[in-house]
């Protein structure tokens, strides 16, 4: 036991002092940004997805002009000729999925999404085409600023998209769609 003591011993001696937290305020850009808008399309973009400024009448006329009528569409809005009682297994096979964000964040482009707004989980990840509509008004300046506003205790699970599924496994050659959806467009609506 002597062994150990004099290791502990020594191991808190070198200990460092305790540094203060960072200010994340003062060295993020996204804080000091003056158009979240702006930052969140541009980021969001940057992740490989379309943003589009809409309000939300323009939603349904989107909706209609991004598939084909034979197209298979699934949503969790209430757009007209769109399937909206779809199960886990009608995934697989749809085009479209239409869907409503809870927080954009303007740092990553990343849309949080709770499972209350997808009704079934493979829903993101089995559609070849997304579209998730986001309030302007619903975004946040960075992570830690969503992380705040998500209450976890209400919502049994949820997700962060940004932009649509993409890997560079394979000799380092970016691939997009290669394990989900192709594309996928947020609309932000004035709210």
């Amino acid at each position: 036991m002597r062994a150990r003591d004099e290791m502990l011993t020594a191991v808190r001696a070198a200990k460092p002092a305790a540094l203060p937290r960072p200010d994340l305020a003062a060295v993020s850009r996204f804080a000091r940004a003056e158009n979240l808008v702006a930052v969140f399309a541009e980021s969001a973009r940057l992740a490989g997805a379309s943003v589009l400024l809409t309000t939300r009448g323009g939603v349904d006329a989107f909706v209609d002009s991004a598939s084909k009528p034979n197209e298979r569409r699934v949503s969790m809005l209430d757009v007209d000729g769109v399937h909206h009682d779809a199960t886990a297994d009608d995934f697989a096979n749809t085009d479209l999925f239409v869907c409503e964000g809870v927080i954009g964040v303007a740092e990553t482009g990343a849309v949080w999404l709770p499972l209350s707004r997808l009704r079934h989980r493979a829903a993101l990840f089995l559609a070849t085409n997304v579209i998730i509509v986001l309030e302007q008004s619903r975004i946040v300046n960075n992570v830690h600023d969503a992380y705040a506003a998500i209450d976890v205790a209400e919502e049994e699970c949820g997700v962060f998209v940004a932009g649509p599924s993409k890997t560079a496994d394979i000799e380092q050659m970016l691939v997009i769609g290669a394990h989900g959806p192709k594309a996928l467009t947020v609309l932000l609506v004035e709210g």
